[in-house]
């Protein structure tokens, strides 16, 4: 009677680790402290890439034998599995039910659903994306302010220069082509050494957590596109200042 009940259920993972199939694992016999199992069923693989510690790394046992092994007849903790995740807000509703009648008092058991936790996790890092954006926004107005400054007393100081050009024939077109090119320069040259700064940043970071970070490809060309875009946006007023001048009134500043 009691070698009836030394029968367990593996995840994928401790299949292929241990067996390296799910076929070759049937019918063997694994042990635990000290206690022979033998495997009668594998658990349909959960995850597309298996790791130790994931939702495929567990062994079932009966209940009554679990209870043994732990040489204790009180079990704290239990676990369960719903098919369907939209039930999950329905069977949590129904454990606390049965517990409180069982008990009648909420505070000598807790019920979580791991479903409520992934949505305040997923609630917490949207909070967090959105601080993140909200400061990466002002620095891209800031950044912009100042590529306008710059480009502005870029104008001021060539302000006769731009009178000979009018004079000589240059067309507005190619004075404003000038100064919106050499803005996008500018805000490109501040978008590279940024890219460059945070990928070393990234990567230091990483490997002191011990983990593999580095800027994606997409990642790059999207933060280099921004900064061509801030330099136009915010170069066209000075560049339109610079084309609309008077060549009589340029040529005559000092």
């Amino acid at each position: 009677m009691t070698g009836r009940h030394k029968v367990c259920v593996i995840g994928s993972y401790v299949a292929d680790e241990l067996y390296g199939s799910a076929e070759n694992a049937y019918g063997e016999t694994l042990k635990i402290n000290g206690h022979a199992f033998t495997i009668v069923g594998v658990a349909a693989r959960q995850e597309e890439d298996m790791d130790e510690g994931g939702t495929d790394d567990f062994v079932w046992m009966p209940y009554t034998r679990a209870v043994k092994m732990a040489r204790n007849s009180n079990i704290n903790n239990y676990v369960f599995t719903v098919s369907d995740l939209s039930q999950a807000t329905e069977a949590k509703s129904r454990i606390e039910s049965f517990l409180y009648e069982k008990f009648k008092n909420e505070d000598l058991y807790t019920v979580t659903a791991m479903s409520c936790v992934r949505d305040e996790l997923n609630s917490m890092i949207a909070m967090v994306s959105a601080g993140l954006g909200g400061i990466a926004g002002i620095s891209l107005l800031v950044a912009g302010v100042g590529v306008m400054n710059i480009m502005l007393v870029s104008v001021t100081e060539r302000t006769r220069e731009i009178g000979i050009r009018k004079a000589l024939g240059a067309r507005k077109r190619v004075i404003m082509q000038q100064f919106v090119i050499e803005a996008a320069v500018t805000s490109s040259l501040g978008g590279i050494l940024g890219i460059i700064l945070g990928s070393v940043v990234t990567s230091a970071v990483g490997k002191l957590a011990g983990l593999s970070a580095s800027p994606t490809p997409a990642a790059v060309l999207v933060s280099f596109g921004v900064s061509v875009g801030i330099g136009l946006l915010f170069g066209y007023m000075p560049a339109n200042r610079a084309a609309g001048l008077n060549p009589i009134d340029a040529l005559r500043s000092d």
